[in-house]
């Protein structure tokens, strides 16, 4: 396959630095029909937010065009209003009757375990020593249920799964994506056989009756919302630190014992994991000088919008204390990330006690890309929290 003069998107220098592509296909041509993706491709930040906010003519369900979706794949993800709407509503509801000062208490305790340990060593994988058991703690936490072990067969289905949110670009991979989303229904429907005492599943269990959906919708919701709250989190920790691991004045210029929500919106903007997002055209729409056909995909590269000149000032810039801060990590629209709340104060306690605690944390190597073109981040992301003071932000990442 002949790569894109503009984006290609599991190239090496793009799975290690999309940006500059991003920059260049959004100067050059900011509704991009690629070949490779057979898909639109916008950049542009009101592109984007239109693309996801308007479910008619945008949709997340493809079968409105004619293409199927196997069984696993119908969620909270993957269907529009109305049918989405009892759905998401049912999930909102089910949150708000979690105890978030608790979840908050268990989260904090949880971090400084995790960092107590890791303190003392010489080196350790930030993704997989604290980034991804953390993560998987939190949201476990809040469905009420023990963390599942994290086995060889865990990681070959959590590979599949990670490997098929790009078909697009390797067809192949959907078989295995299907095989491992299953895996993981199992894994919930025995959550709901013998459910916790509290927690979200214990909610959805005393409540089902009343969600006004399909058993199999819901459970593919509750696995959807359930991976989604451990890996995307988990590669946005990675991400942040590196950004800030990279950009040393600017981690300098945050005082650790003060709020640091603003910092963290900027680092969702900045190094935000979720890079694209997909829709099908249900009729013909104009988009800037495009004709979008009914039939067509549309891939918004959200990522590229949170640099959109037009939208941020110095949008190149890690600025930890941004104010104006109108960012898509979340997306827009009836399918924004539903855990938003969840993931910012868990980002946020993780971010400050790490810096709090280690100001002269180090990279011992250059982090390793994920080949993932949707959900970016480090695979592999070797540091110490014993940097030596004289050294703190000396590396520099090519």
């Amino acid at each position: 396959m002949i790569p894109d003069k503009y984006f290609d998107p599991l190239s090496p220098s793009v799975l290690a630095d999309p940006f500059p592509s991003y920059q260049r296909l959004r100067g050059a041509d900011p509704v991009y029909w690629h070949e490779q993706l057979k898909s639109w491709v916008v950049t542009r930040h009101a592109d984007c937010a239109f693309v996801l906010a308007n479910t008619d003519p945008f949709t997340t369900d493809f079968r409105k065009i004619d293409i199927p979706t196997p069984a696993p794949l119908l969620s909270l993800q993957t269907i529009d209003p109305p049918e989405h709407t009892p759905l998401r509503n049912f999930g909102k509801d089910a949150l708000h009757a979690q105890n978030l000062k608790s979840l908050e208490e268990a989260t904090s305790r949880h971090a400084e375990l995790l960092l107590n340990e890791l303190e003392s060593r010489e080196s350790f994988d930030f993704v997989s020593d604290f980034a991804d058991p953390f993560t998987l703690g939190m949201i476990c936490n809040v469905l009420g249920v023990d963390p599942p072990e994290r086995d060889a067969k865990w990681d070959l289905f959590n590979n599949h799964l990670d490997e098929s949110m790009d078909h697009e670009l390797a067809p192949d991979s959907q078989l295995a994506g299907l095989a491992a989303r299953e895996h993981f229904n199992a894994l919930v429907n025995s959550w709901i056989a013998k459910p916790p005492e509290k927690g979200l599943v214990r909610y959805i269990v005393d409540n089902i009756e009343q969600a006004g959906v399909p058993t199999d919708v819901l459970v593919n919701s509750v696995r959807a919302f359930w991976h989604a709250g451990f890996e995307v989190p988990s590669r946005f920790l990675a991400n942040a630190l590196v950004a800030l691991l990279k950009h040393p004045a600017a981690m300098r210029s945050v005082d650790p014992n003060k709020p640091i929500d603003t910092a963290v919106e900027e680092l969702i903007r900045f190094a935000g994991p979720v890079h694209a997002l997909s829709r099908a055209c249900i009729r013909d729409t104009p988009l800037r000088d495009k004709l979008i056909r009914r039939g067509d995909v549309v891939i918004a590269l959200i990522a590229a919008g949170n640099r959109d000149p037009e939208v941020f000032d110095r949008p190149e810039d890690l600025d930890l204390h941004r104010l104006t801060n109108p960012h898509l990590g979340f997306g827009r629209g009836p399918h924004a990330c539903m855990g938003g709340h969840l993931a910012r104060m868990e980002a946020r306690i993780a971010i400050q006690k790490i810096i709090q605690r280690f100001p002269h944390m180090e990279l011992v190597e250059e982090p390793k890309p994920r080949a993932n073109a949707t959900l970016r981040g480090p695979a592999v992301m070797k540091m110490t929290f014993a940097g030596a003071p004289e050294l703190a932000g000396a590396m520099t990442l090519s």
